[in-house]
């Protein structure tokens, strides 16, 4: 089992962009779509964790507590990071969205093994979203800030990969078919709602539904070999530059 307690203190020690100096400017018609999608992100990252340190510090882990706060340090750290992007977009950050109050119903109404599994949802697409972004703003400080939160996001898919071979992959096989089936369903409902909700930017920077659905779904099945089988997990792709402890350097 990977060390992650060692890798988030670690992690802990890089820097990282907390604010732009000048105003990003991008045209219209790429800022406004962008920026109704940072700010919905935004949302998402910026949660104090409560539930989930709770459950947390339930299991009687205390380096795997210790690791989940040094873990939702790292999403405030992210949401600081998008809030200040907004601002240098000329745009502000939202205080609640219906789509992450859904997540946060559904996280509080389960236990750890079920409140990971729905924030793995959001993960996987978060970052797919990020990588978006990352290929298509042409702002070097902008990419370089995608490049820090996408090098996380992936150790943080691996994370909760890792704590779930604990939990539903241990379960007897009907149950842990059955958590496998509705995992699948939650992800692809969610998958609609974004496509939904993001749909002017993904028409923006050239994502079509069919590309978004087929991207996002390799991943989940990435994270769902490796929780319910034998599979690694690598980063997904190649603005990572961070190594993920335990594996092997993914940098291309």
């Amino acid at each position: 089992m990977t060390d992650w307690l060692d890798y988030f203190t670690a992690n802990r020690a890089r820097p990282r962009p907390t604010a732009w100096h000048r105003t990003v400017a991008l045209a219209p018609p790429l800022r406004d779509p962008l920026v109704r999608s940072l700010q919905r992100f935004q949302v998402g990252e910026q949660g104090a964790g409560r539930h989930l340190r709770r459950a947390a510090r339930a299991s009687g882990d205390a380096r795997y507590a210790a690791a989940v706060d040094l873990f939702l340090a790292e999403e405030q750290a992210h949401a600081k990071t998008l809030a200040a992007l907004l601002g240098a977009l000329g745009a502000p950050v939202l205080t609640r969205h219906w789509s992450d109050g859904c997540f946060i119903w559904l996280r509080h109404r389960a236990g750890l093994h079920g409140a990971l599994l729905v924030l793995m949802v959001a993960e996987i697409i978060g970052e797919h979203v990020y990588r978006l972004v990352h290929a298509t703003v042409p702002d070097a400080a902008v990419r370089a800030a995608m490049a820090r939160i996408l090098a996380d996001e992936a150790a943080h898919i691996a994370f909760h990969c890792d704590a779930l071979r604990r939990g539903p992959a241990a379960l007897p096989a009907p149950a842990r078919q059955a958590v496998r089936c509705g995992w699948r369903l939650l992800f692809r409902g969610a998958c609609l709602v974004v496509l939904l909700d993001q749909r002017a930017f993904l028409a923006t920077v050239g994502e079509p539904p069919r590309a978004f659905w087929r991207a996002t779904g390799r991943r989940f099945a990435q994270a769902e070999a490796h929780v319910f089988g034998t599979a690694g997990l690598r980063p997904a792709g190649p603005v990572s530059t961070i190594q993920t402890p335990g594996a092997t350097d993914t940098r291309r």
